[in-house]
């Protein structure tokens, strides 16, 4: 998480790196370019990629033949076919895609291998097909993609692999973020993984999105150098968000004609509550995790949300209006990065992005929460075939570090990376302090307390804490023993 961000942001503004693999050579800028970031080189379908040149970025996956191997991703439909978050068996134009479509191009070439997915069809037939097929012992696919809580749940139930036991993944680069491994890690084990194979887990990154024409019409500086000196707080959204919150018709109602301060979207207040550092599971030195049930913290937070979310200055919904955004109705808004993929491209407006902010400055670094399709190994794989899913799977989350998430920056920016520095940093800063939520995985008590909280507002931080122990303290007795029982 203290990792420098500077070595990746400068691959986003640079535009002979932007879009470099793990050693890739880069494509010169298109005419016209004007010293603006290159997009993606798209290969016709018919042209082998060419072998990356080495560069300091690499994974350290030697060289090898696997004889046309078959590479098999079970997959299904989770918002869309989970496979599309790895990768494109086609080109279709779009930067994203393309750049899907070379890291298949380039795995194949690299290893001799064939990538290919299995439709599994919804996430219930994904589990199910899982659960069946190492059962039965069948050498069916090589990693599976899925819904977060059902694969999570097919390792803790002995379907899925310990990572830990496939040599070739190094868990100290930069693709496996470091936030992210260690929550979902019990007693040295992880069995689902939210890693940069996938782009998923940053697509499904909570962030604060800022509006910059309506930051500018009110003469509020947009906060990138607060975030950048650790002083983004709750208490300085609230500062900011209260000089914007307005009832512009003034009938007395704040609806969406009205102008709000701050909004909230896709009920991500479990991701809010991680990010506030306040996950009620934490761990030792030594990596035991036990009940922290903070009183004091759980306290400041909710006298400071539950103030921020009172109905004449908070918006919430269940998706997001980008109508909003282009009619100045609100200032910030929590949301995921998907939301941006999706609708900022189609508005004028002029869109920023922030990190999730602290409780307060005493607390030590940003945290950005996600949800993802996490993936993972049968746990029925043998020697040879983790061998080559270790080869496979690390060296495409090496790729899809450096190319996939450029690619996706390019996209979520209107390719105004060049001309959007401070975003580009703070969307690497996203990326840097990625986490997911452990107890909201393994649904554990007290997983979405804010949340509780806000729509019980009578209720004491103490006595919710007193009424979940008994069964916080057997659910995660019972989670650790499972993990102790699983190989």
């Amino acid at each position: 998480m203290k990792r420098s961000i500077s070595v990746l942001l400068s691959a986003l503004l640079a535009a002979s790196f932007l879009f470099a693999s793990c050693g890739e050579t880069q494509p010169e800028a298109g005419p016209g370019s004007g010293g603006s970031p290159a997009a993606p080189s798209t290969p016709s379908a018919d042209v082998t990629a060419e072998e990356p040149e080495e560069t300091e970025l690499m994974d350290d996956i030697p060289e090898t033949d696997l004889g046309g191997y078959e590479f098999r991703v079970l997959s299904c439909m989770h918002h869309q076919d989970t496979y599309s978050f790895i990768a494109s068996d086609e080109m279709n134009g779009t930067p994203l895609n393309d750049a899907l479509y070379q890291s298949k191009q380039y795995i194949e070439d690299r290893f001799n291998v064939k990538i290919v997915s299995i439709d599994s069809g919804d996430t219930d037939g994904n589990a199910t097909t899982v659960k069946t097929t190492v059962k039965g012992g069948d050498d069916a696919f090589d990693i599976t993609i899925g819904h977060d809580k059902k694969t999570v749940s097919l390792g803790t139930q002995g379907y899925l692999l310990n990572v830990y036991n496939i040599d070739q993944f190094d868990f100290s680069r930069p693709w496996w973020p470091e936030l992210a491994t260690e929550s979902w890690t019990v007693n040295g084990k992880m069995y689902a993984v939210s890693n940069y194979l996938s782009y998923c887990g940053l697509h499904w990154t909570r962030m604060m999105l800022v509006n910059k024409d309506l930051a500018a019409d009110l003469g509020i500086e947009v906060p990138y150098n607060t975030v950048r000196e650790g002083r983004w707080t709750l208490d300085e959204l609230k500062k900011l968000a209260d000089q914007a919150t307005n009832d512009l018709n003034g009938d007395g109602k704040m609806t969406t004609d009205d102008r709000f301060g701050f909004c909230g979207f896709r009920g991500s207040w479990y991701a809010m509550q991680e990010a506030l550092d306040l996950p009620l599971y934490r761990r030792d030195r030594e990596g035991t995790i036990y009940l922290d049930f903070d009183t004091d913290r759980a306290d400041s937070i909710m006298s400071r949300l539950r103030e921020m979310t009172q109905a004449d200055r908070f918006f919430s919904a269940g998706e997001f209006y980008p109508s909003m955004l282009e009619g100045g109705n609100f200032l910030f808004a929590y949301m995921q990065l998907k939301d941006v993929y999706a609708y900022i491209n189609d508005c004028e407006a002029h869109a920023g992005f922030l990190s999730t902010p602290k409780l307060d400055e005493n607390q030590e670094n940003y945290i950005n929460c996600c949800t993802d399709a996490p993936w993972g190994i049968p746990a029925n794989a043998g020697a040879d075939q983790q061998d080559k899913i270790g080869a496979v799977v690390e060296a495409m989350s090496c790729y899809n570090y450096k190319n996939i998430l450029p690619a996706y920056y390019e996209v979520t920016m209107k390719a105004r990376i060049a001309d959007e520095p401070d975003d580009a940093e703070m969307l690497q800063l996203l990326s840097d302090t990625r986490t997911i939520g452990f107890a909201y995985a393994y649904e554990l008590p007290g997983a979405n307390f804010i949340e509780d909280m806000i729509n019980n507002s009578s209720m004491e931080v103490a006595s919710y804490l007193q009424k979940i122990t008994k069964n916080a303290n057997k659910q995660l007795d019972k989670l650790l023993s499972n993990f102790d029982e699983n190989p």
